[in-house]
């Protein structure tokens, strides 16, 4: 398989618990055969922004991916970033992975999920903490508590200045970038904490809610477009589902580890001689929400002698805030305490030995840290927080002592317990039996290969897999602010049709600077191979199935938006489009009053001296829909509904109204959603000065069964739909009115038998009196 890695961080730039886990496991990955592939984060002042390197290991390529949140617009812009969305894109594209693996996205883009759901990648997600509902990551306030997360507590105070600042603010935080880029580390670190202090000082305060709400939406939004979620904890799993997750789409799988590592540690315990100290260590960050302090604190509340504590680890900022270093180290130099900062992996088996348990003070929900479970093979007991999944490693007097979180007494109390008599040694025979029982990283990696497998045989159509990637929502307002011009080109089994569609957009004096075309079907290689010919790049989409021209159209349209895409452009695939044409719509679009959607003339592109329509009419009293003509007044196209085959929209409109109506599957969509995009206050107009050339019924004749069928109910539809508050008279009028319209139609229809067009209508009629809306049933 190909399998792709997306990690925020990775060794040994870092060597955190997820970055360790998720190198190992790609390790382990492509020594069985995988191809595997990691994108990941590097922050180096020395090269570009955005720049990408990529460094091969072994048979691991790691494509890392420089940001220095030098550019960044705005707070959205900082979990959720375009431009490194984009470079992820050409990563994947190049790649082509069959599934991937994400394990954080912080410093990096949510949108990345949104790439590989567009291509229809399965997604396997493993929960290393909160980040998705919590941008701190660890559910833990400024005032150090814990919250149980967005749905119960407002995140403006944790969001601080940052969630309600506006771009001056994060273009000024840029120019600091770049002058720290010119100075030594020590220089830049002082030169950054001065600026955090004199902006908390001057900024104004800004109500952080929309930027709040903004957040969670979108979160909510990556969450639903994952195929799988891993949960190494319990309390973790549980804590996502209450936020909606599906049970059935989080999965309890507790990390792997090495557990043959620590072999020789758990066999030759540390012997501890009488009268001499409890050895107790802390291995781990030096932050505030790790605790350090409190083990600090409670061993110095015990006489002097009975315990001796080891610290190992670096002061690390919390989300900026470096006031924890000046707390803490006064007490790392007090008798009986060493500190011998950072330490390797490649020794922690060793250190371990060295004592007679592990203390894990956290005072934020833990997930299921490593070193608690590292610390159980090496037959160590463990004290810990009774916090977050940490319960689920130490069993309280078996292989270890559970204390109140935050409390250093408590945890005195405790200490002061594993100094005397023979508990101790109860508990490391306990730490030893629990280590036959963790979870082997061989074990790991056979469960989680076996779930790719299993997902990309069953593809990303097996139910429930990737719905949201064809689900009637769009991001949030304003979830990116970009004025590209994206072109969608739906295909449905006319590839002929849509390269000759896309050619005539390459060739365009307006450029399109996100060409996408959606195959509404299976999965068409030789149409793939074809648009790869083409001069410029083209994004190719294959839903897997016939989602309707509306299902179709609207993963073009996703796709485009969380592109960036400020105007987007929906072409049917038998539609030319000469040079001058995007450019004539914009112009439309700029003069007319708030100007939403803008269409062209249709020539008849078997005739093209031949105009089709220069718009629709529409009357609500009886339901008539009538495609203008050249016998139409001079300018009267300015005060249309423009047809449906090549439509220009502001990104806005979506995020108003929403998408097109999958319920109508084909065809009154168009319609349905220009009258909704009027309603809302959009000028929708038809450009005389724009046109295209249509060739019409290509994919579904017009004097089809089919096509009368869907006629008849999506008409009726729309006419409810676009003017529902009539009184019961009118409503019957209109009724009995558009019946007979399409009635009549299939009269002078030509195509099939008479017998067939007219059970087609009567068909579509009953239809929509029962409901019933989507592809026909046959």
């Amino acid at each position: 398989m190909r399998i792709l890695i997306v990690i925020h961080a990775y060794p040994p730039a870092s060597i955190g618990g997820s970055e360790l886990y998720a190198e190992v496991l790609a390790r382990a990955l492509a020594a069985q055969g995988d191809v595997v592939h990691v994108v990941t984060r590097e922050s180096d002042r020395m090269r570009p922004e955005y720049g990408v390197r990529a460094e091969t290991r072994g048979a691991v390529t790691i494509h890392w991916i420089n940001n220095l949140f030098a550019s960044v617009t705005d707070f959205a812009d900082s979990y959720e970033s375009p431009r490194i969305a984009a470079v992820a894109r050409r990563i994947v594209d190049e790649f082509r992975p069959d599934v991937a693996h994400v394990h954080h996205l912080t410093c990096l883009s949510t949108r990345i999920v949104h790439e590989l759901a567009a291509r229809r990648v399965p997604i396997v997600f493993t929960l290393h903490d909160y980040w998705l509902l919590c941008h701190r990551g660890q559910l833990l306030t400024p005032s150090l508590q814990v919250c149980d997360g967005p749905d119960a507590a407002g995140c403006g105070v944790c969001l601080g200045a940052t969630g309600g600042a506006g771009r001056g603010a994060f273009s000024a935080s840029a120019a600091l970038h770049v002058v720290e880029s010119h100075l030594p580390s020590a220089a830049a670190a002082g030169l950054r904490r001065a600026a955090t202090r004199v902006a908390a000082a001057v900024l104004p305060e800004r109500d952080t809610r929309p930027a709040e709400r903004a957040r969670l939406a979108h979160m909510t939004d990556v969450m639903s477009r994952v195929t799988q979620f891993l949960a190494p904890s319990i309390s973790i799993r549980d804590r996502f589902v209450r936020a909606g997750v599906p049970e059935a789409r989080i999965d309890h799988q507790p990390y792997g580890i090495d557990v043959g590592a620590f072999d020789r540690a758990r066999d030759s315990p540390r012997a501890r001689n009488a009268g001499e100290p409890l050895r107790v260590g802390f291995i781990g960050s030096l932050m505030v929400s790790k605790g350090p302090a409190i083990l600090l604190d409670a061993a110095a509340m015990l006489s002097e002698g009975r315990v001796a504590v080891d610290v190992f680890g670096a002061h690390t900022a919390y989300h900026g805030d470096d006031s924890y270093r000046a707390q803490l180290e006064p007490k790392l130099s007090r008798a009986g305490v060493r500190w011998h900062g950072p330490l390797p992996h490649e020794r922690l088996a060793d250190t371990l030995a060295t004592l007679d348990a592990l203390v894990v003070p956290s005072i934020w929900p833990e997930n299921s840290p490593f070193v608690a479970l590292e610390a159980i093979a090496a037959g160590v007991p463990v004290v810990a927080s009774r916090i977050g999944g940490l319960p689920e490693i130490v069993r309280d007097g078996v292989n270890g002592r559970l204390f109140e979180p935050g409390s250093a007494a408590d945890l005195t109390r405790v200490l002061g317990e594993l100094t005397s008599g023979d508990r101790l040694e109860l508990l490391r025979r306990g730490a030893g039996r629990s280590a036959g029982e963790l979870t082997t990283i061989d074990t790991d990696v056979r469960t989680t290969r076996a779930l790719y497998a299993r997902l990309v045989e069953s593809g990303p159509q097996a139910k429930g897999a990737h719905e949201p990637a064809i689900s009637t929502t769009v991001p949030a307002a304003g979830a990116t602010r970009s004025s590209r011009l994206a072109a969608v080109v739906l295909n449905y089994r006319q590839p002929d049709d849509t390269v000759i569609a896309v050619r005539s957009l390459l060739a365009s004096n307006r450029a399109i600077d996100d060409l996408i075309v959606v195959d509404n079907g299976a999965n068409d290689e030789a149409l793939r191979a074809r648009l790869a010919k083409m001069r410029a790049p083209v994004r190719y989409l294959a839903t897997g199935a016939n989602l309707g021209f509306p299902g179709g159209m609207n993963v073009g349209i996703r796709a485009a938006l969380e592109h960036g895409a400020g105007r987007v452009l929906l072409v049917n695939s038998d539609v030319f489009v000469p040079p001058d044409c995007v450019a004539a719509l914009e112009r439309a679009l700029a003069q007319a009053p708030n100007g939403g959607i803008a269409g062209p003339v249709v020539y008849a592109r078997s005739a093209p001296d031949t105009i089709a329509s220069i718009g629709l009419r529409y009357d609500p009293r009886t339901g008539r829909i009538r495609h203008e003509s050249a016998d139409s007044p001079p300018g009267e196209a300015r005060h249309l509904v423009p047809s449906g085959c090549l439509l220009l929209v502001e990104r806005r409109v979506f995020e108003t109204i929403g998408v097109l109506d999958e319920a109508y599957f084909l065809s009154f969509e168009d319609l349905d959603f220009c009258l909704r995009a009027m309603r809302a206050g959009f000028g929708v107009v038809c450009s005389p000065d724009a046109r295209v050339l249509h060739e019409g019924g290509a994919t579904i004749r017009d004097d089809s069964a089919d096509r009368l069928y869907y006629a008849a109910r999506n008409h009726l539809r729309f006419a409810r739909d676009s003017a529902p508050h009539v009184t019961a008279a009118r409503r019957s009028v209109r009724t009995a009115s558009i019946i007979a319209l399409n009635v009549a139609h299939a009269l002078r229809s030509r195509g099939g038998s008479l017998p067939a067009r007219l059970g087609a209508v009567t068909r579509g009629t009953r239809d929509y009196f029962n409901g019933t809306f989507g592809e026909i049933d046959r």
